[in-house]
């Protein structure tokens, strides 16, 4: 009796080693294979969700500098199923990718995914496709590694254990009383344990047969339940991180509108201060359309304007969250587009006012052209010519302004030089000074040793000429304009000072808007675009500087820039 029951004992203890080690090999590659593929899912949604947020042109610049130095390979490809872009391997070799099985899916539902062998990388991979946009497609992938359960590397652990589990056997037939109660007791106190959130407590394996598979079970079980929990926590943590980063604000409530997420941004944009997870989310946000936008299931933007805690213009898009065809609550993603329709406002009367500019010398010179055609008078054909030629230049100049204004806006052609401003300061003077002679205006310098300063040269030169060009056409003859520098611990200070006409009180604030003028037919007449304060604001933000101006009428004007040293 006792050699058939170590027997069967020995036999059903191997069995089910073997079936559990498979199994838990099989679940080990599962799991891998689908957080790999989540992970891969995520990669393909930041990278889309960084192309339009930003609305990138060049894409091949954006793969160059930010995926360069990524773990996982990328490939970009567009709706005729060409290679744009692949971090490990040339582009151009590659064939076309309509016919890969991810691709298909993609192109079907969205989303797809395959396991194969890439010819590529020599390497079996993990592919998931997301496709975007007009029909454009990120791929990302990974090499796949699979766990074999009768490798080499696990024979020799597999035959110690039988052979443990066998003497184990043949140990519990002869004390077989002892062993049934020490496990059960054993598993009572680690199941409590547990119980009470000492994930990392196991049960004491010693025997074989049914208590002993059911201690292992029990082990097992806890080390899944161990993992699953940490794999939640980690997953919580991820999105938390994802959720604290991102620039929109994401809102979840349930169907009785109480809070599930609000991450920091949507705080913020709301004026939220205190921790509001379960509660009712309009008893914090007075908002009526608010509220209208969290009934409402469609996949339409909707944009609202709040108050408090300051007026902002926000778009919000809603969609439903679903749990088992249940409709259990709603996530509102929420964007402030307050700058945005700033600057489209902004850009809208900047292409107003560059048509007007424009078309007023164009006129001039086009009237005066076909005049010409009918005029014999020398003296009044040199006189019309003159006229068109300073046109001309004034439609040049215009034309030149809009431009440096475009690329400084652009942050184009961006230079590290060291800067002497003292050296500027006289190289502008020299330059400068025989314009105000010819005026009759007295043109000085006053100056301290002035560190050096990190920049680009010749647009530090273009912000002070402006500055001393303008002090020079708004002064008359016997007036004065002063270049200075200050010294200071954490910068300089730069000032152009006139004993001009100056400036009245309630347009110093406008001054630096683009086209605009004090004196518009005074400005015209001396040549002025109305951006030449505009190009010098917007070097002095290159800068990291400031300026403001002081200013009183028939007093005259100073312009103050105030510069900080970089590290």
């Amino acid at each position: 009796m006792k050699k058939k029951l170590l027997i069967y004992l020995l036999s059903t203890v191997i069995f089910i080693f073997v079936v559990v080690t498979s199994l838990i090999v099989s679940i080990f590659n599962y799991e891998y294979e689908e957080n790999l593929k989540d992970k891969l899912q995520i990669n393909n949604n930041m990278i889309i969700s960084l192309l339009q947020s930003n609305n990138l042109k060049d894409h091949q610049k954006f793969f160059t500098q930010n995926l360069k130095s990524s773990e996982l390979r990328v490939t970009y490809i567009d709706k005729k199923g060409k290679v744009l872009y692949d971090s490990t391997v040339d582009a151009s070799t590659m064939d076309n990718h309509n016919v890969r099985q991810e691709i298909i899916k993609a192109r079907s539902s969205g989303t797809g995914s395959s396991v194969r062998y890439s010819a590529s990388t020599k390497k079996h991979m993990m592919y998931f496709a997301t496709q975007f946009g007009d029909g454009f497609i990120i791929r990302s992938s990974n090499p796949l590694k699979i766990i074999s359960g009768l490798g080499s590397k696990y024979f020799k652990l597999y035959i110690l254990a039988i052979i443990f589990s066998a003497i184990m056997s043949i140990w519990f037939s002869l004390k077989l009383s002892y062993i049934i109660v020490r496990p059960i007791t054993d598993l009572i106190f680690i199941t409590s344990r547990i119980s009470k959130g000492e994930f990392h407590r196991r049960v004491s394996t010693l025997s074989n047969g049914e208590i002993g598979q059911l201690a292992k079970n029990f082990n097992e079980m806890a080390d899944k339940l161990e993992s699953t929990l940490n794999e939640v926590t980690d997953k919580q943590n991820r999105l938390e991180a994802i959720l604290q980063s991102m620039d929109s604000g994401v809102i979840a409530v349930d169907r009785k509108n109480r809070v599930i997420i609000i991450n920091p941004y949507a705080k913020k944009i709301f004026g939220i201060t205190k921790d509001i997870i379960g509660q009712n989310l309009l008893d914090n946000i007075r908002n009526f359309e608010l509220e209208n936008i969290l009934h409402q299931s469609d996949d339409n933007y909707k944009e609202i304007r709040i108050s408090w805690p300051k007026e902002r213009e926000l778009r919000i898009k809603t969609a439903d969250i679903i749990n088992a065809n249940d409709h259990i609550g709603t996530v509102a993603v929420v964007q402030d587009i307050t700058e945005v329709k700033k600057l489209e406002n902004m850009r809208t009367q900047f292409v107003a006012n560059v048509s007007h500019e424009l078309k007023t010398p164009l006129t001039s010179i086009k009237g005066f052209a076909e005049t010409l055609k009918y005029v014999d008078d020398v003296e009044t054909k040199e006189k019309f010519l003159n006229i068109i030629n300073e046109e001309a230049d004034r439609l040049t100049r215009l034309i030149t302004d809009i431009l440096t204004l475009s690329h400084i806006e652009q942050q184009e052609e961006v230079k590290t030089e060291k800067i002497n401003v003292n050296k500027i300061v006289e190289d502008v003077y020299n330059l400068m000074k025989n314009t105000a002679d010819l005026k009759g205006i007295h043109l000085s310098v006053k100056q301290q040793n002035v560190k050096i300063l990190i920049g680009d040269t010749d647009r530090f030169k273009q912000m002070l000429i402006n500055l001393v060009d303008n002090g020079i056409n708004y002064s008359e003859s016997g007036n004065s304009v002063c270049i200075g520098t200050e010294s200071k611990t954490d910068g300089f200070i730069l000032w152009v000072q006139d004993t001009g006409v100056g400036i009245a009180k309630d347009q110093i604030s406008r001054l630096f808007e683009r086209f605009y003028r004090v004196d518009k037919a005074r400005s015209r007449s001396k040549g002025g675009t109305g951006l030449g304060l505009a190009i010098v604001k917007h070097i002095v933000l290159e800068f990291n500087g400031k300026i403001h101006v002081e200013s009183q009428l028939e007093v005259g004007s100073k312009f103050i820039i105030e510069i900080p040293y970089q590290d």
